[in-house]
């Protein structure tokens, strides 16, 4: 099949490279940087409060894994420490601190990159597609467009702006930490990146960006001295209801895959897989 996808961050990408393992021809249109870059990258199999593993974790810690062997070194194993924050927190974690081991720090623009060069044999074309009139001539088209898809199609879907911080820090930091907030280590041995807000605004407002500083405080003090050197921001696009990524045909030769708000990297290997056969 000849295959287009709009749209190319972490489903986009996934999915070209899944239906390039399937023998199809893939041309992968984005017009710009959206919220896959600006994450800060932490994939584990709880994400919740509660630190619940939530719906299919395993499945989807073993396929992102998967791509992120074909990405290249991307990334670091070496754990994720959770904080609580609260009383509840510490009942549901046995103490003050959760050690998360099978944790992974995931550094979100070299895993694109690397990810995009593992997809060579797909065609890449830098353009925002506004009308899906303009894919007829392909067998299929998949929207992977995460907050542009609801200027494309009317989906029952929500925006939630994050920002995070990429900060200079003398000491890198041996593993990620999570708590009200989150520190991550970045591919830069002087950077980490702090983050995210969840903002429900048409803009993003730099001084919630800011103010993440003084939440990482609260559970790792020296980030008080920490140096900014960039805001990254980016819109989540997320169900209106629950927190399973959205994947559904919506015309005979148009599928959407989006909807991956916040966990992103836990899902997007794992619905990318099921592409193929969606899609014969």
């Amino acid at each position: 099949m000849n295959i287009a996808i709009v749209g190319a961050g972490y489903a986009g990408l996934a999915a070209a490279w899944y239906l390039l393992q399937n023998g199809d021809d893939v041309t992968v249109f984005d017009g710009g940087q959206g919220a896959s870059h600006a994450s800060t990258g932490l994939l584990h199999p709880a994400p919740g409060r509660r630190a619940i593993p939530i719906w299919r974790a395993d499945e989807g810690m073993k396929a992102a894994k998967e791509l992120l062997a074909a990405a290249g070194p991307v990334f670091e194993a070496s754990g994720i420490l959770r904080i609580a924050v609260d009383d509840a927190q510490r009942k549901s974690f046995g103490g003050d601190t959760l050690w998360i081991p099978e944790g992974i720090t995931v550094y979100s623009r070299p895993y694109l990159e690397g990810l995009k060069k593992a997809c060579k044999r797909a065609k890449f074309v830098s353009q925002w597609i506004s009308h899906l009139a303009e894919l007829d001539s392909f067998d299929a088209t998949i929207l992977t467009t995460g907050a542009e898809t609801l200027q494309l199609v009317d989906l029952p879907l929500k925006r939630t702006i994050g920002q995070s911080l990429v900060c200079r820090w003398k000491e890198r930091l041996p593993m990620s930490l999570l708590s009200h907030g989150h520190i991550t280590p970045t591919e830069d041995p002087e950077l980490c990146q702090v983050g995210s807000t969840y903002e429900h605004t048409e803009k993003p407002d730099p001084k919630k960006a800011l103010a993440l500083l003084d939440q990482a405080a609260l559970f790792y003090p020296p980030a008080k001295d920490f140096e900014v050197v960039e805001i990254r921001s980016g819109v989540r696009i997320s169900p209106q209801t629950g927190y399973r990524p959205l994947i559904a045909q919506i015309a005979p030769k148009t599928w959407v895959f989006t909807g991956l708000g916040s966990r992103g990297l836990i899902y997007h290997a794992l619905f990318a897989q099921s592409l193929p056969k969606l899609l014969m």
